[in-house]
């Protein structure tokens, strides 16, 4: 079993989604079985049981996406970027490497995302920037999951909306979501908290 370091599960050449999915590559064979995207999951801070569940739900598409069958229960990371959906934001370009025009664009001081120009992301800020990047239903499905699962696991402050505090991504914690480096900084968090 690998540390969960960043230096130890990547390699130099890697882009920054490789990055972000080698933090599920125990072993360090640049595959991702079912069991290590729960054990990187539950690492995280996602609850057993749930862990499993959604490593299921990550790890077959992106098996048939990846590495073209279903039966190899396996994500490739080195073909990681063809398991990219329709309507992402872009940031990550086709090769899985961060684009910072189009982060500043999506996320930068003139955002049209950013409500109350916070500079935090709410779940209905998220909502509305993947609403601007829809393509398709099934693309529109997977990215809200995503960004809802995002923020439940690593939401970083709270924002006020109606009156009431909810909780809120910054921009350098979804930055750090794009450059690869959030999950090795979540697992570090998560390790801290007492049991």
């Amino acid at each position: 079993m690998l540390p969960r370091t960043l230096r130890a599960r990547s390699r130099r050449a890697d882009t920054t989604l490789q990055r972000h999915v080698s933090f599920f590559d125990d072993d360090g064979d640049r595959g991702v079985g079912v069991l290590e995207c729960a054990r990187g999951l539950r690492a995280i801070g996602m609850p057993i049981g749930l862990a499993e569940a959604v490593a299921l739900a990550i790890v077959a598409p992106l098996s048939v996406q990846t590495r073209g069958s279903l039966l190899a229960m396996n994500v490739d990371v080195e073909n990681v970027q063809k398991g990219k959906h329709v309507g992402d934001t872009g940031i990550l370009d086709r090769r899985g490497r961060f684009d910072a025009r189009r982060f500043a664009k999506v996320f930068g001081a003139r955002s049209t995302v950013d409500c109350n120009g916070d500079k935090a992301f709410t779940a209905s800020e998220l909502i509305r920037m993947v609403n601007e990047n829809r393509k398709t239903l099934a693309g529109y499905v997977a990215a809200v999951a995503e960004w809802q699962l995002l923020l439940v696991l690593a939401a970083d402050t709270r924002a006020v909306v109606g009156g009431r505090a909810v909780p809120a991504l910054t921009v350098a914690r979804i930055k750090s979501f794009y450059d690869g480096t959030l999950f090795y900084k979540l697992a570090r968090e998560n390790r801290r908290q007492p049991a």
